[in-house]
């Protein structure tokens, strides 16, 4: 009877502890509802996207080291004339976002990512080409531009039909921008394909920040102002070089990219929003390391460009004998982005071609704008960007009256996402 007893008192107990467990297990869960809730802003076992944001934040997040130099391999190339390009045939950029492949986007024959190999021959007259020049923002708006098109959601190409003289035509877009990219960079790659044949009918140019912001980081490095931007170049070059410490630094950042996907891909296979929560912060953490580990990257290499002096290095950069002082080097950098802007006017001009400039908006150049709780996250205030912005923009704006003079159609867009009450900004740089 005591042994039947005590059976029942553990059976009891192991009841009240398995009821316990349930409840705590519910308690958990409905918080973990309410958490990815207040996060999303949709139930999770209703949710349509099952990408986790976390992925969406590493696609768009970081610097340029984290979405174009690091997979199996390296994904830039050195160009002869271009400072560099992505790896051919390797495209890899905002999969949380875009299915971009399925557009027919990748990366070309000269290293650029577009629907075409370059020169792009018209096939019929009806086809009216688009060029787009400059950066990573040129660059986005390229890709997204045609990525609507053959999705046939309502973007550029969209609104350019608008335009009664092109209602009817085919509209072709020409991605010749990268991220990183500045002035001359654009210049220099617009005559290369006009000299090798490539027709335009509009060209637009999107640039500002990598000119000052980069441009800002060559002057810290004695490195000359126009040559493409150090934090390109530098580890490019080393590489060439065979410089066993970026390699080792590449190999290492790799791995922590590595384990970070596999932790992605466990959060976004949970089927419960208690599972979704504590791998969210698994990732987090793992995300937090990994932003780090690629500043300190590239700490490193502005930090030591000494590998670029050496006789024996297979890659030559100009330098100069000291750093400027700030007004002094902002001021030509303004001063080569007027010229380069003017002359890829007159160019264009003399072919009857369309040219528009924009100077794109940046969160770390004042205007009205409120940023919101979301932005100021991204906000670093020692940014080594928010120098060359907070007191490059205003030399080059001063430009702009001087070019519209010259008759070339440049729009100061600074101030573009003023009243916008959605968030704009989605990194620490310049997206």
């Amino acid at each position: 009877m005591k042994n039947l007893k005590l059976i029942q008192g553990i059976k009891t107990g192991f009841s009240l502890v398995s009821i316990n467990l349930i409840l705590a297990f519910i308690g958990l869960e409905a918080v973990s509802l309410g958490f990815y809730f207040s996060q999303e802003k949709q139930l999770f076992y209703t949710r349509k996207d099952t990408i986790s944001q976390v992925r969406e934040e590493l696609e768009k997040t970081g610097t340029r080291l984290a979405t174009d130099i690091i997979n199996e391999s390296v994904l830039e190339r050195l160009h002869p004339l271009f400072g560099y390009v992505r790896k051919q045939g390797v495209f890899r950029q905002k999969k949380a976002l875009f299915a971009y492949k399925e557009s027919g986007i990748r990366v070309n024959n000269y290293g650029l990512v577009s629907k075409y190999d370059y020169p792009f021959a018209k096939t019929n007259k009806n086809q009216f080409i688009v060029g787009v020049f400059g950066g990573s923002v040129a660059y986005d708006f390229a890709i997204n531009a045609i990525y609507n098109e053959a999705k046939g959601n309502q973007g550029f190409i969209q609104n350019l039909k608008q335009i009664p003289k092109l209602k009817d035509k085919e509209i072709i877009i020409l991605c010749f921008a990268i991220g990183g990219y500045k002035q001359p960079q654009q210049l220099l790659i617009l005559n290369y394909f006009i000299s090798i044949g490539q027709a335009f009918d509009l060209v637009i140019n999107i640039d500002g920040f990598n000119e000052v912001a980069l441009s800002h980081l060559n002057n810290q490095q004695k490195i000359e102002l126009f040559l493409p931007s150090v934090q390109h170049i530098l580890p490019l070059t080393r590489l060439a070089n065979d410089d066993l410490s970026v390699m080792k630094a590449i190999v290492e950042i790799s791995e922590l990219k590595n384990n970070l996907s596999i932790a992605i891909n466990k959060l976004e296979s949970c089927k419960l929003a208690l599972c979704y929560g504590w791998k969210s912060l698994q990732v987090k953490g793992l995300l937090d390391r990994y932003q780090k580990e690629i500043f300190k990257y590239d700490e490193q290499i502005a930090k030591d460009s000494s590998k670029t002096d050496s006789i024996d290095s297979l890659v030559y950069l100009s330098k100069i004998p000291q750093v400027l002082e700030d007004k002094v080097a902002f001021e030509k950098v303004a001063q080569n982005w007027y010229e380069s802007s003017l002359t890829m006017s007159q160019i264009l001009a003399e072919r009857n071609i369309l040219y528009f400039h924009f100077i794109q908006p940046n969160q770390y150049y004042p205007t009205e704008r409120v940023l919101s709780t979301e932005e100021k996250k991204f906000i670093i205030e020692d940014n080594p960007y928010a120098v060359g912005v907070r007191k490059g923009y205003p030399a080059s704006i001063s430009k702009v009256n001087s070019l519209q003079k010259a008759k070339v159609n440049i729009f100061n867009t600074v101030n573009i996402f003023d009243g916008e009450k959605e968030i704009v900004y989605r990194d620490a740089c310049c997206h």
